[in-house]
């Protein structure tokens, strides 16, 4: 009797051996197909809430179809970074790990602390890193007893065919938010950053722009620098309108009209409207009313005239806008530099200037989503027409003024005193925002449908083939040619970065806003689109982490032990039970 237990129980734990090896092996067999079906069809899975890992259809479909091998070399590197500037590089390096997923082994990248190389080795690559645009800047370290300093360049050099693209990794526009939120912003757009500059490598052929010149227009060197910056992404002539007949803009995608101060004819502005109507794209950064500041600086008042360019009634106004003849004063301001005597010698001091507005975006759209504040000079205030002969066009405003803002109409009277009346008058700012951006987009029809060429006149050649309704295009309208003018070193006529104020030291966000403007009306791939990512800042509470500090190291670091020996003690358990005689 004793035996056949026996036997009946080794025969019982064989039987539960051989189920335990065929579910190992039938585990192992699921894997092993699992892994071979995954070779053929591949699929990830972002679990995240904001979907931050998961690449748009648009940075699939350009790694997938590179025909070289792209070479990204990132400078933020090092094991003593700050907390925020590590968290970018190793987004940067996880971001450029899921471009090698989708771009394979096209997609090489490296990462180097310029502080490890040799001091002249280090000088040489600052000097050429400088020169494309990536300077170096110094942040805080703190140590375990003291605080020092550490140069890095939050930058990367992006390679392909042998051209290089530098790309900067940190947003430094926005001055309204904090360091962390900066970095935050920062790692949002690096999938944006990185493939728009793969992208414009890429381009076999410049998409061409023209900038208007012959009535007034902004020239070098006080458009020098977005003239520099967009001729690295696209091919930039200057071109004199008068001099040219109908026709003679059709090579180009897009055009430019920044600042004219002068008369257009009939013909000059239908050589426009028929390049709109081949569906050209068009920037107008026009200002209605001229402010001398020279005069306002030496009689401390002075007052606004008209700026008589007719492209604003008979214009811009049948294409859905109009550009009012005032000028926008807002409490939300930049400051103007007013040189006062101080015993005997003089003294500058920043004082704020109702007629700088800072405009703010407002809405999340691609072309001014995270964007820092746009400087305006004397701006007007725009309004947008249901046109009937376009009432399909779309309209989307992109920049705007505070609430505390007001228009005062033409003449207006502009008085230096102000900057000391501000406090007192603030309750006068009561008009809320003002538009002084503008999108269009849709099928325009032309400004001249209602008195277009006669057929006497078409058949001279000199107008071409009048078209009246366009293909759909898009046209962006902003109240103030001075957005797109960069400061200039009158000692030297040499130009400074648009969007920066020698005086007081900032710089926003101007340049920015007019290269998302042309990407938007030029670029059909829709990289642009991802500026619209938004993944939520969640800042810490640094409160309550130096409260429960010691309460939540002590829960991270017993928790898990306590799990595993609980796991143990219980597996244990059921094991014995199971293969007990």
């Amino acid at each position: 009797m004793v035996k056949e237990t026996a036997t009946q129980g080794s025969k019982t734990l064989a039987s539960k051996r051989i189920q335990a090896l065929v579910q190992v092996l039938v585990v192992i067999g699921i894997a092993v197909t699992l892994n071979i079906i995954a070779k053929y069809y591949f699929k990830r899975f972002d679990l995240t809430g904001d979907k931050r890992y998961t690449l748009s259809k648009t940075t699939k479909t350009i790694l997938k179809g590179l025909n070289d091998q792209v070479f990204v070399k990132v400078y933020l590197d090092g094991k003593d970074l700050p907390a925020g500037f590590r968290k970018l590089s190793e987004s940067t390096r996880e971001m450029l790990d899921e471009f090698r997923i989708y771009g394979g082994d096209k997609i090489q990248y490296e990462f180097t602390d310029p502080e490890s190389l040799d001091p002249k080795v280090k000088e040489n690559l600052y000097k050429q890193l400088s020169a494309k645009g990536l300077g170096p800047m110094e942040v805080d370290v703190k140590g375990d007893e003291e605080e020092t300093k550490k140069t890095i360049i939050p930058g990367a050099i992006v390679t392909y065919n042998n051209v290089d693209f530098p790309v900067e990794l940190l947003d430094q526009e926005r001055g309204d938010i904090s360091p962390d939120e900066t970095l935050h912003n920062s790692t949002i757009e690096l999938e944006y950053k990185l493939m728009n500059a793969i992208h414009k490598l890429m381009q076999t052929q410049q998409p061409k722009i023209a900038i208007i010149e012959g009535h007034g227009e902004l020239r070098n060197p006080e458009i020098e620098d977005i003239a520099q910056s967009l001729s690295q992404y696209y091919k930039v002539d200057f071109v004199n309108l008068p001099d040219y007949k109908v026709g003679r803009l059709d090579p180009y995608d897009a055009i430019i009209v920044a600042k004219p101060d002068s008369f257009f004819t009939e013909l000059e502005k239908y050589k426009i409207d028929q390049f709109i109507m081949k569906g050209g794209k068009a920037l107008f950064l026009i200002s209605t009313l001229k402010v001398d500041e020279d005069s306002l600086i030496k009689k401390s008042v002075t007052f606004s005239t008209v700026y008589n360019t007719s492209l604003i009634e008979d214009f811009l106004f049948k294409y859905g806008v109009r550009v009012n003849y005032d000028m926008v004063q807002d409490l939300n301001c930049q400051m103007i530099p007013l040189v006062t005597p101080y015993g005997n010698t003089v003294q500058r001091n920043l004082m704020r200037w109702p007629y700088y507005p800072l405009a703010l975006p407002q809405t999340n759209h691609p072309i001014v989503n995270n964007l820092g504040a746009v400087w305006f000079k004397y701006a007007n205030s725009i309004d947008t027409i249901n046109n009937k002969n376009n009432p399909d066009v779309k309209k989307t405003v992109l920049l705007q003024s505070s609430p505390y803002t007001r228009a005062l109409l033409n003449p207006v009277r502009v008085d230096l005193n102000l900057v000391n009346a501000i406090k007192k008058q603030s309750a006068l700012f009561n008009q809320g925002p003002k538009i002084l951006s503008v999108l269009l987009e849709g099928s325009f029809s032309s400004t001249f449908l209602d008195h277009r060429p006669t057929p006497e006149t078409l058949a001279t050649g000199e107008y071409g083939v009048f078209k009246e309704k366009s293909k759909p295009t898009k046209i962006i309208v902003v109240s103030d040619g001075d957005v797109i003018a960069n400061q200039v070193v009158h000692s030297t006529n040499l130009p400074l970065p648009l969007g920066y104020d020698r005086y007081s030291n900032h710089t926003f966000s101007n340049k920015t806003f007019i290269l998302n403007c042309v990407d938007y009306m030029i670029d059909e791939s829709g990289l642009i689109s991802l500026r619209s990512k938004d993944i939520p800042y969640r800042p810490l509470d640094k409160g309550r982490i130096k409260e429960e500090r010691l309460y939540w190291q002590l829960f991270n670091m017993a928790l898990p032990v306590v799990v595993i020996i609980l796991f143990g003690i219980i597996f244990n358990y059921i094991r014995r039970r199971r293969f007990a005689v």
